[in-house]
């Protein structure tokens, strides 16, 4: 019975702490967890946003073949990209800290 006074009176000391560090966690973990959720789902795009982009250069003298070819090689490695960093975020959006992602261009298709 003192065991369980001693918790009870324990628990309430500190879960003030607690509470005032709740909104800003829960905050954080909805951020990252909508990230990943967006980023899982939009990865498909980034294949055709990329070789869009490089055929958009004209400054190179390569041929549109090779430039599309290009684009769809870097797409595809960026959608892989973006597709683990939605996984990361998802599975790691309750553990509490700062998430650091990486750099996507764009953060999100949409």
């Amino acid at each position: 019975m003192t065991a369980l006074m001693f918790t009870l009176l324990f628990s309430l000391a500190i879960s003030p702490a607690y509470a005032a560090e709740e909104p800003r966690y829960f905050t954080q973990m909805g951020q990252a967890l909508t990230r990943g959720l967006k980023n899982m789902v939009s990865f498909p795009w980034e294949v055709p946003s990329t070789i869009g982009r490089y055929d958009r250069k004209t400054d190179d003298s390569n041929p549109r073949v090779i430039r599309d070819a290009a684009g769809f090689v870097d797409g595809t490695f960026r959608a892989v990209t973006r597709l683990g960093c939605g996984v990361w975020d998802v599975l790691f959006s309750v553990v509490p800290g700062q998430q650091d992602e990486l750099p996507l261009t764009p953060k999100s298709f949409f």
